[in-house]
């Protein structure tokens, strides 16, 4: 599959999380994946619409904290993130 290179350099936000805690805020990804904020709503949202990732309405820092909202890995992105360079 074929990402943008926002969408390529978005994804690597999730390089160290599994499938079961990988939801992640627009800032979090901006800031694992150190590309502007601003840059970052459209490329996530191109990674869902080719189903390497999805909403959900709850999500969790590192120390377990429950948060906002965010976007996680599904399987499909678990096994391309694989394949990833």
């Amino acid at each position: 599959m074929k990402l943008t290179g926002y969408e390529k350099s978005a994804f690597k936000a999730w390089a160290e999380c599994d499938q079961d805690y990988s939801i992640l805020s627009f800032k979090a990804i901006a800031h694992r994946a150190e590309i502007d904020i601003s840059k970052v709503r459209r490329a996530v949202r191109g990674l869902a619409r080719k189903g390497l990732v999805e909403f959900s309405r709850v999500s969790w820092n590192d120390e377990g904290v429950v948060g906002g909202a965010g976007y996680g890995l599904t399987k499909d992105g678990v096994d391309a993130r694989g394949g990833q360079s």
